[in-house]
This record gives structure tokens, C-alpha cells and sequence, in this order.
């Protein structure tokens, strides 16, 4: 089979391809209640007769082809946002692109045999939940012991669906304008920080001095994690914008509570954990030197993404067969996070990116610009990609101490909680 097959085959399914885009761009849910979105996804596999797994992780989905051999992941989120009008919600970030190159992936993949004739595996993973957000909902789920964390692909990671994986593949449409393309991007890992502050209260002009003020340790604390920036270099990506939140006590009365909150975000996992740390450090001592008392509550996001350069070498030859070098963005340095980032701490991972859409990220004006590339020429590449990993050997790549790396994954990411 030549590299073209594929391609030729996802010409002849364009105009069913555009529609899938519409169809999911309208389908707009949110993380762990995409049920419209599932059943539409299964609908389509049941039609192909292909296999699949649902209500992973609430609405996830997972389609398998091939049976053994090297076995590879593709991920696509699946959840919305909410509008800023606070009337729906909206695909604000491109989840409903990722849906529907999974899907032409799968249709073509299903269509040419390539697993069955390469001997290897492919799995299709429509994973709930990537937008950190709507709390109160997700953890009632965790509280009813319906999920485990707070996003798709972490409860996938504990359920142990990718444990007999061996490279991850995915896609996440960007805002360039100028390219089509781009590789070797960074995201940031986070982690949550509240820091709750106690004291005593007092009459604030009768006797001040009897009361221990946890206004003065939040302050004290703010003002030390402005310097702990200085501990780490520009290239950590170190950022944490402390906010206070809570604070009890009036003019007259001495506050006796005070809650500090923050995000901790870097651009690797050791400057994460060392900086929570730390973080630790500056509200433990801060409340220690005003003899308050101090808890502390940690709640994990995402890792950072670490991509793979073998994984991404020969992605960047498959994007040069569709377009030029002058289309090719390279190593861009991202703020934002995701959980692919959990899945990179595990497993060979990349997440190229693809141009075709207008506006802002998390705003009710996105839209798809040029579905042109956004579906056909992106799921080209991947195609090209798939095809190389299964039909040369040589080029697969294979994760390493992935028992060791879960255990400690496991580790960071239940750690919840602890008090001072």
C-alpha cells in the first residue's frame, strides 16, 4: 500500500467530512456531560462496525482497530465551554475539530486495512473533560465515587486504559494566522494552592495585641511568593498570581481568617514540584513568624507537556509533504495547559497544531475559518504519520519505565490535602 491510499481516501469522504464539523461544532457540551456527543460518535462507529468501548470516564469513548502488535493512541477531547453570556455553551476551543479528525482517521483506517496488514494497533480515545473548570459539578461526581479527578484523560490514566500503549498522537487547533502548522510546542503544568490562615480575634482598638491578626500572614505570605519567583529562571516558566479570597474581621475586629489562593504554573515537572514546595514553605513559615496557624490544600491540574522528537521528526517530514517550510511554526512556548501534559509524563507523546480558525481562544466569536485545513490536510498528516509508524519499524518509538513513571504520577496527582 502506498502513502496516497489513505489520502485518496479521505478526498472521496470531503463533503461528509464538513458536515461531521458542522454537526459537532453545534453539539457543544460540557466536560463529563457530552452525551450528544458521545452518542453521535457511536452512531457513526456503529454504522462502520467498528469496535468500541463508551461511557469511560462518564461519556468517553474509545475505538479500537487492529487486535496486536505496536500499539497506537490517538486522543481528541470532546467538551466545550460555557457562552460568556452564560446561555450554552460554545466550541470555544476547537474540541469539535479533534472529534471529527479522530472520526476521519478511524473511517479511513477502517477503510485500507492498515492495522491488519501492518500487525499493529490503533485505539481512538474521545476523552472527556479537558477544560479545568465548573468544580463544584466534578467534584460531586469524585464525591460519589463516579470519577476520580477532575479531567478525561486522568481517570482514563487511573482506569489504566493506556497502560498497554506505546505512543500517543494528537492535534489542537492554534491562532496562527501566517502558518498551518505547528510542532515541538510546550504547555505548562499547574497545580492549585489555597492557603487558609488563622489566628485570633480581637477588639482592634481596645486590645489588639491579644489577638493574632491572619490578615498580616496572607500578606506576608503574598509578598514572599512575589520573591520566590526570583528562585527560578525565565526559561521555568514559573508563574503564581496570588489572590486573597477570604478574610473575616471588620475595622474594628481583628480578622481571625485569611485565605490565599493561587495557580502555580511551569514549564516542567521538577520546577512544578519544587516550586509547590516551596510555595508550602513561604505559607507555613509566614504563618509560623505571626504564631498563626496555617492549612494548606493542594489541588493537582496538569503536568506539563513534554513532547517526543523522534515522534515529532517524523511529523514534521509528513507536514512537509502538504506545505512548505515557511508554514511550519516551531517550538513555541505555550502558557496554556492540558492534560495531554499527564499523558507525556507516561508515555512518547506530540501534539502538533493546525491554523484554520478565527478569534479568540475561550470566546463565544471563535469559528472555524478554513475547514480546508483544520480537517482534510491536518488528518492528512496524521494519516502519514500512522502510515510511517506502522509500516517501518524502525521508526516506532516505545515508552520507558512507564510502571515506575505511573506509580509516580499516582503520587503526585492524589496528593490532595495537608495541614500545618
Amino acid at each position: 500500500m502506498e502513502k496516497e491510499t489513505p489520502f485518496s481516501h479521505l478526498e472521496q469522504h470531503r463533503e461528509e467530512i464538513f458536515s461531521w464539523g458542522q454537526l459537532f461544532f453545534r453539539t457543544a457540551e460540557l466536560g463529563f456531560q457530552e452525551y450528544s456527543t458521545s452518542a453521535h460518535i457511536t452512531a457513526l462507529l456503529d454504522q462502520w462496525q467498528i469496535p468500541y468501548e463508551k461511557n469511560i470516564a462518564m461519556t468517553g469513548v474509545c475505538a479500537r482497530l487492529g487486535t496486536e502488535g505496536y500499539h497506537i493512541a490517538f486522543v481528541s477531547d470532546m467538551d466545550a465551554l460555557p457562552r460568556q453570556s452564560g446561555i450554552g455553551n460554545v466550541h470555544s476551543c476547537g474540541h469539535s475539530i479533534q472529534t471529527v479528525l479522530a472520526l476521519s482517521m478511524l473511517k479511513v483506517l477502517k477503510e485500507t486495512g492498515l492495522p491488519e496488514k501492518t500487525g499493529c494497533r490503533i485505539s481512538f480515545f474521545f476523552t472527556p473533560a479537558e477544560e479545568f473548570i465548573d468544580f463544584a459539578f466534578r467534584d460531586e461526581l469524585i464525591a460519589q465515587s463516579k470519577l476520580q479527578y477532575r479531567s478525561g484523560k486522568q481517570n482514563m490514566i487511573a482506569q489504566g486504559y493506556f497502560d498497554d500503549v506505546d505512543c500517543v498522537l494528537s492535534a489542537h487547533a492554534n491562532g496562527e494566522k501566517d502558518t498551518l502548522f505547528d510542532i515541538q510546542s510546550t504547555l505548562t503544568g499547574f497545580q492549585a494552592k489555597k492557603a487558609v490562615f488563622l489566628g485570633k480575634s480581637a477588639h482592634s482598638g481596645a486590645a489588639p495585641h491579644l489577638g493574632r491578626n491572619a490578615l498580616h500572614g496572607a500578606v506576608l505570605c503574598q509578598n514572599a511568593l512575589a520573591f520566590l519567583k526570583e528562585h527560578f529562571p525565565p526559561e521555568a516558566g514559573l508563574r503564581l498570581h496570588p489572590v486573597l479570597t477570604e478574610s473575616s474581621g471588620t475595622v474594628n475586629i481583628i480578622p481571625d481568617r485569611a485565605v490565599l489562593e493561587t495557580y502555580l504554573r511551569a514549564n516542567d515537572t521538577d520546577t512544578l514540584l519544587r516550586a509547590a514546595d516551596e510555595a508550602d514553605n513561604c505559607a507555613r513559615h509566614c504563618a509560623a513568624a505571626l504564631s498563626l496557624e496555617c492549612r494548606i490544600e493542594t489541588t493537582p491540574g496538569y503536568l506539563p507537556l513534554r513532547q517526543s522528537p523522534p515522534l515529532n521528526h517524523i511529523l514534521r517530514e509528513n507536514i512537509l509533504l502538504h506545505c512548505d517550510e515557511s508554514a511550519l511554526l516551531e517550538n513555541v512556548v505555550s502558557g496554556a495547559s492540558g492534560d495531554i501534559g499527564d499523558l507525556s509524563f507516561l508515555l512518547p507523546t506530540i501534539q502538533m497544531g493546525f491554523s484554520g480558525i478565527e478569534g479568540q481562544f475561550h470566546h463565544d466569536a471563535f469559528t472555524i475559518r478554513d475547514p480546508e485545513n483544520c480537517y482534510l490536510r491536518t488528518a492528512k498528516v496524521l494519516l502519514g504519520l500512522c502510515f510511517d509508524l506502522m509500516t517501518h519499524p524502525k521508526l516506532r518509538v516505545f515508552p520507558e519505565n512507564f510502571a515506575e513513571k505511573k506509580s509516580r504520577w499516582l503520587q503526585i496527582t492524589q496528593k490532595q490535602a495537608n495541614h500545618e
